[in-house]
């Protein structure tokens, strides 16, 4: 949940930015542009993991392109596609699949060591994202600096956002000029999220925090301002990386929008790690839920909406750590949105749009609605918060 793979205040990250803007924004041919960038990325990973773990990497990734290749000419793309997302997904168990300290076998540190540095939990997502556009061979297949660029941009590591395959192929090949008021706002962007980050989210930390250690009232009192300290923390990674994503002329989705003021718990999910939550009824939400409706005839709407919201939820805790206190929180998040689409359908039956549309519009109910959300979420995040602080410590 929180990015703390990829030290910002390390040279290794303003450089790549630096090298970024130079050889690829400035760039106007579009395969030298692709190719310079995938070379940015890769400089990046050596300064990071070091040479020989980055070309076992890169090694891995053409291994996969080219298998993505053979079986497209084979006639074979869908169960091509879903036999590498199983291995994917087995990969991702054995990353995320928790193990005693006191017994690491160096196996296991040797090989997820990278992973861990990489951040591999959001290029998972991203993987799988790649195999899911390869299978349905909507869009063009991916070349090497292609799954290099999409799967491991040096600047979406550390806590994403993530993108989706279709608005990376989408993208111009060659990004429209700046003007000098997009190079100010995107480098504005970056200075708020460094400010968030090392300052409000740091003298939050050092001032109120107490990892959860008190009981009474201020326990209650840490419970909110350890969501506020989360969203402050987490939203920093996603403006740095969409700053420097505007400078070097490369897609990079929002990930945040305001989400303190959404009046219920599917609309923070619209608005509170946009990315993922996207991905999420991309991937497992829409199928499963699709896939349900057409078995009953749609005869249990809700009913399916409400297991798409259970899976998808306990699925997206799992995602984030392996344990407990995730799987509930996954679990209280997908009946809060059960919750709210069972409650808005018999609103609708019952009192009809008309009224429904005067009851959204009441300011007092927004306000009330607001706070309630606000609660929930905190209250969902306190045992994730508490073992994140173990884990720390």
């Amino acid at each position: 949940m929180i990015g703390q793979h990829v030290d910002l205040c390390r040279t290794e990250f303003w450089a790549a930015l630096g090298a970024g803007i130079v050889l690829v924004y400035g760039i106007r041919h579009a395969l030298t542009r692709k190719w310079a960038w995938a070379a940015v990325n890769v400089g990046f990973l050596v300064a990071l993991i070091g040479p020989v773990y980055a070309a076992v990497l890169v090694a891995a990734l053409a291994v996969l392109v080219g298998a993505i290749h053979l079986a497209n000419r084979l006639g074979r793309a869908r169960g091509a596609a879903l036999l590498l997302t199983l291995g994917a997904a087995g990969l991702f168990i054995a990353y995320k699949w928790p193990v005693d300290r006191a017994w690491r076998p160096a196996w296991r540190v040797w090989t997820m060591s990278p992973l861990v540095s990489i951040g591999f939990s959001y290029v998972f997502l991203r993987l799988i994202e790649l195999l899911r556009a390869a299978g349905e061979k909507i869009h063009r297949l991916p070349d090497l600096p292609d799954a290099v660029n999409f799967l491991l941009p040096f600047h979406m590591l550390a806590a994403g956002p993530i993108q989706s395959y279709d608005d990376f192929v989408t993208q111009p090949a060659v990004a429209s000029s700046l003007s000098a008021w997009e190079v100010l706002e995107a480098s504005e962007r970056i200075v708020r999220g460094l400010f968030k980050k090392l300052v409000l989210a740091a003298a939050i930390h050092t001032i109120l925090l107490t990892h959860m250690q008190v009981e009474g009232w201020w326990f209650l009192v840490e419970m909110q301002v350890s969501f506020i300290w989360l969203y402050i923390d987490f939203s920093a990674y996603s403006d740095i990386a969409v700053g420097v994503g505007r400078l070097m002329g490369v897609a990079t989705p929002e990930n945040f929008n305001k989400p303190f003021l959404a009046r219920n718990v599917t609309v923070f999910w619209e608005r509170w790690h946009i990315s993922l939550s996207t991905w999420i009824r991309r991937n497992v939400f829409t199928p499963m839920q699709m896939g349900a409706m057409r078995r009953t005839r749609g005869r249990y709407a809700l009913a399916a909406a409400s297991a798409a919201f259970v899976v998808s939820f306990t699925l997206c805790g799992l995602w984030h750590q392996v344990n407990k206190a995730f799987v509930m929180w996954g679990l209280i998040n997908a009946v809060g949105l059960a919750g709210v689409n069972i409650y808005r359908y018999y609103l609708l039956k019952y009192k009809g749009a008309a009224w429904v549309k005067r009851y959204m519009a009441d300011r007092r109910i927004q306000v009330v609605s607001t706070i309630i959300t606000f609660e929930f979420i905190a209250l969902s995040l306190t045992p994730v918060m508490r073992n994140v602080w173990r884990l720390a410590g």
